[in-house]
């Protein structure tokens, strides 16, 4: 192998090249028996984290369907800063040079640059040349990291956690080998762990625009080459192995060769990568580095003010009110009958515990505001604006707090089942019937819907007792009947199941994190009792849930959707929210660290950038952001509003950690993005209506959002609007 510039020849496991940072990372090309490699290492290791063969380090095919084709390596130099010469060959490495690699594949040259940025990360740089005279059509080039184990913990955020080993297998979602498309994951980087290391390679996106306005981007992924290989690609895609294959919706693909380029002689490809690595234990934590990398500086937008917020949510709700309940649906849209939905997508409990804040401790900020919309009589009637009562300093409003309690009533009154604790989960308003879910074609209660009902309803309870207010026996009663039947029907594993059966056994012996909402609910059963008994049982239970999930994330968070089966967002969500509560009861550490960890988590499945999109797409005339919202799960890819925002804010400022309490800023005024401010805005008649999908990838209706408006998407960002308010 000769090393370029200076004409340096080594012998068999001679250095080429070095480089190094003060941190002590090393880059080093060398000669091994199988031929030249690039090793990634650091200072006192044992040993490279990684070994990257040159024959096989660079990538590129023409013609479809694209196919992983081994460039052949060319030369390798060291490249100093100031000169630009190559130094002597004694295999010291540099510490501020650039090691330079070239290769070829066909027509096409190639010349890799690596360097060392100031804060001890290693950008890639590649360029491709179309040296062959002639356009090159349809090629697909890129980059191959191979890993050094057949069973790294590989996380793609958003898409892929370890393999996704708790999604259905009957259902198609991604699972190696999986290249996506760099605009599908919120951040643009794939991360793989083993044996205590990690190496996280990062992309740069940079949009590409077709004559008619499309836009196209870069992706990434792991291949099989022939062992598990990351890969960072110019555009091309694979699903299940399968090259041209898009996941376009629900457990849904479609053939969509899409990331060809065409080549013209001279013409040339760049891209932009960067390279991570380092120590982590356990390996299934090796995804925290991904969130605390600060490649991308995209500010989210801020279209309104939480003040804003507030007041155009508070308008929606009102408008959802029909005498027991909050509507879960705008109408009968779908064929939905009119509905009080409880947990899940109806959140009517949460609106409650909304009206109920709203009414017991308004902020006096929009006062003026609200007073002289409410003096404007039919349209301050038609908003649902209600006259406030001043008490020393809070403001009170009546009709809000008895609105709160009717629901709740409502609720604790109808819901009951034979099965003491359990409760059906939807009241049909035009039959006058209560209903459970339904799985598999049966009826069953959900773990965590009615997990969230009852802590919603232990919040209320609270809320009411500590603003004075009679607080009736039953819902008190009702929290810890729920709480019982959570404690004495877990599974062997000693976690809440997935539901329950209308006779109030598991519907399903399996393992899951979707009842960990539960926990929070004893949690409120130990607030309004005082009882330490369940505080030390919520203990248990989140410790047995830690042990399964979040110790090793081997079994990453699933099963929380009820309408996916898979590792998903919300499904972390609870473990978050429980392991925040018990920090907040406790003050034990430990718990903090939970919280931490889960954070991070959750915070992998929010965008760090903000894609563009097509030309006369709805997000591109508007402006649309994608940084700072929460993509869904690893089966449904597009972004809603489901997200602990507030509490979120909370734990940063109680522990210390800004960074969490910065970020929740970040994403609540993100979600504003999409809420109609006035009628016909955004495709709906009601102010405060926001659609539960927007669509950022190629995974449904590209540059658009669905004007599908469960309660839910009114609920979850009031309350966060509300308590971030206050605290700000």
């Amino acid at each position: 192998m000769q090393a370029g510039a200076g004409g340096v020849r080594a012998d068999a496991g001679g250095v080429l090249a070095a480089i190094a940072e003060p941190g002590g990372k090393v880059v080093e090309v060398v000669c091994a028996p199988g031929g030249p490699e690039v090793r990634l290492g650091c200072r006192g290791a044992a040993g490279p984290y990684l070994r990257a063969p040159l024959r096989g380090l660079l990538t590129a095919s023409a013609g479809r369907p694209w196919h992983i084709e081994p460039a052949e390596p060319g030369t390798v130099h060291l490249r100093r800063p100031d000169t630009g010469e190559a130094p002597d060959a004694s295999g010291t490495p540099d510490a501020g040079g650039t090691v330079v690699v070239t290769a070829r594949a066909g027509g096409l040259s190639a010349e890799l640059d690596l360097a060392f940025t100031p804060d001890g990360l290693l950008t890639l740089t590649t360029t491709w040349r179309n040296d062959s005279g002639t356009e090159i059509t349809d090629v697909a080039a890129g980059l191959l990291l191979p890993l050094p184990t057949q069973d790294a913990h590989v996380t793609m955020p958003g898409v892929l956690y370890n393999d996704n080993p708790s999604s259905d297998p009957a259902r198609k979602v991604p699972r190696i080998p999986y290249v996506a498309e760099e605009h599908r994951l919120p951040i643009p980087a794939v991360n793989a762990a083993w044996d205590g290391r990690y190496v996280s390679l990062f992309a740069h996106p940079e949009a590409t625009r077709d004559r008619e306005g499309r836009v196209t981007y870069g992706s990434l992924g792991v291949v099989r080459s022939p062992g598990p290989t990351v890969a960072a690609l110019t555009g091309v895609i694979m699903f299940d192995g399968e090259p041209d294959v898009c996941y376009v919706s629900k457990a849904e693909v479609a053939d969509r060769p899409v990331g060809y380029r065409d080549l013209a002689p001279g013409a040339t490809i760049t891209t932009h990568h960067t390279l991570d690595w380092g120590p982590v234990e356990p390996r299934g934590l090796g995804f925290r580095t991904l969130v605390h990398t600060r490649l991308y500086p995209a500010e989210p937008a801020r279209p309104l003010s939480a003040d804003e917020i507030v007041r155009l949510k508070t308008n929606a709700m009102d408008a959802r009110w029909n005498g027991d309940g909050y509507l879960a649906y705008e109408g009968t849209r779908h064929d939905r009958p009119r509905s009080y939905l409880y947990g899940w997508t109806g959140q009517c409990m949460k609106l409650a515990l909304c009206d109920a804040l709203l009414g017991l401790d308004q902020d006096e900020r929009d006062e003026p505001e609200r007073i002289q919309r409410a003096e404007q009589g039919e349209r301050g009637e038609r908003e649902g604006i209600q006259r406030a009562e001043w008490d020393g300093r809070e403001r009170v409003e009546p009709e809000r707090v008895e609105r709160a309690r009717r629901a709740a009533d409502f609720y604790v009154e109808g819901s009951a089942t034979p099965v003491r604790g359990l409760r059906a989960a939807r009241y049909l308003v035009d039959e006058g019937r209560w209903e459970m879910f339904r799985r598999d074609g049966a009826d069953f209660v959900s773990s965590r819907a009615l997990g969230e009902t009852i802590t919603d309803l232990a919040a209320l309870t609270l809320l009411f007792r500590d603003a004075g207010l009679e607080v009736p026996p039953e819902w008190e009663e009702a929290v810890t009947d729920a709480a019982a039947v959570f404690w004495h029907t877990r599974l062997p594993e000693g976690i809440v199941p997935l539901g329950w059966t209308p006779m109030g056994t598991p519907v399903s012996p399996m393992v899951s994190a979707a009842g960990i909402s539960c926990v929070q609910a004893m949690l409120g059963a130990y607030r309004l009792s005082g009882e330490r008994m369940w505080l030390l049982r919520a203990e248990e239970v989140l410790g047995h849930y830690h042990r399964l999930h979040a110790a090793t994330f081997e079994r990453p968070f699933a099963h929380a959707t009820l309408d996916a089966s898979g590792e998903d967002k919300e499904a972390g969500m609870y473990f978050f929210l429980a392991a925040h509560e018990l920090f907040r009861l406790t003050g034990r550490e430990t718990y903090a660290r939970w919280a931490e960890v889960a954070a991070d988590w959750l915070l992998t499945f929010v965008y760090a950038w903000s894609p563009e999109f097509d030309r006369g797409s709805t997000f591109e005339r508007r402006g649309f952001k994608a940084c700072g919202w929460p993509s869904v799960s690893v089966q449904n890819h597009h972004l809603d509003v489901f997200f602990p925002t507030s509490e979120l804010m909370e734990f940063g400022r109680a522990t210390g950690r800004a960074e969490y309490a910065e970020q929740a800023d970040r994403i609540l005024h993100a979600m504003g993005q999409g809420i109609c401010t006035e009628p016909g805005d955004w495709g709906f008649r009601t102010p405060g209506e926001q659609g539960e999908g927007f669509f950022q990838t190629n995974w449904q209706r590209t540059g658009e959002a669905n004007t599908w408006n469960p309660s839910w998407v009114i609920a979850l960002p009031l309350y966060h609007a509300l308590r971030m308010r206050k605290v700000s």
